[in-house]
């Protein structure tokens, strides 16, 4: 089949998604390698650390996924209605706050190490900068939650009142939409106590497999909509 442009951005949104929540379950002290409390960023250094070269490695396949992300949802933003342009605005920024996490987590890792390689106040001197630093990506952390929970939902609202190109369907979208917005009152809440944030673990596993699922539906319906050969 020839490639188009929607083609490409298509496949681009379900081979980056596909990156991206690989390289986040790998990640060390994130995913399932080496887990601890998200709140602990003394603990979560510690574990980049342990495991510098999977700690290494996943942010440039989340990087490299991001790259495809952003090329198949700026290609689905310019077929889009103008609501839901608006949302899909929000998530571009959202993943590109992500990325340059994941470019903040190489400095990280290089602190952590240097702190396990150490020993006495040099070693707490080392893991006092990394927990500064952690810090700063947690701040970026939340911002990017934040547009992009609160971008899904208007995007997702925008595609139930008009859902060309995907021709998904409309009551699908809807239901995205109230999700989406259950999800940012829960990411706030949670995120201003951590009794809540270890009772809304379940939910935010179940919110980001029903992410994964969504967005490879987005994919897939721009990738084979109809027009995307003209």
């Amino acid at each position: 089949m020839r490639l188009t442009d929607k083609r490409l951005g298509g496949w681009s949104l379900l081979l980056g998604m596909a990156a991206v929540a690989v390289g986040y379950a790998l990640s060390p002290g994130r995913g399932v390698v080496d887990t601890v409390p998200s709140t602990s960023l003394a603990d979560l250094t510690m574990a980049m650390a342990r495991n510098s070269a999977l700690a290494y490695t996943m942010p440039v396949v989340i990087i490299f996924g991001a790259l495809l992300m952003l090329n198949g949802l700026l290609t689905l933003r310019r077929h889009a209605g103008p609501v839901a342009r608006l949302g899909l605005l929000g998530m571009v920024i959202a993943l590109i706050l992500q990325t340059v996490m994941r470019g903040l987590d190489y400095m990280i890792i290089g602190m952590g190490v240097a702190a396990l390689e150490s020993e006495g106040a040099k070693s707490e001197e080392w893991l006092q900068s990394a927990l500064a630093m952690q810090r700063m990506v947690w701040g970026f952390h939340f911002t990017s939650g934040v547009v992009g929970y609160a971008g899904t939902a208007i995007m997702a609202l925008g595609f139930a009142f008009r859902p060309e190109p995907l021709r998904l369907p409309p009551v699908l979208n809807g239901i995205v939409a109230v999700l989406a917005v259950a999800s940012l009152i829960v990411f706030i809440s949670a995120w201003h106590s951590d009794t809540l944030e270890l009772a809304f673990a379940p939910v935010f596993a179940a919110m980001s497999v029903a992410g994964l699922v969504y967005m490879g539906l987005l994919g897939w319906g721009l990738a084979s909509s109809k027009d995307s050969g003209q």
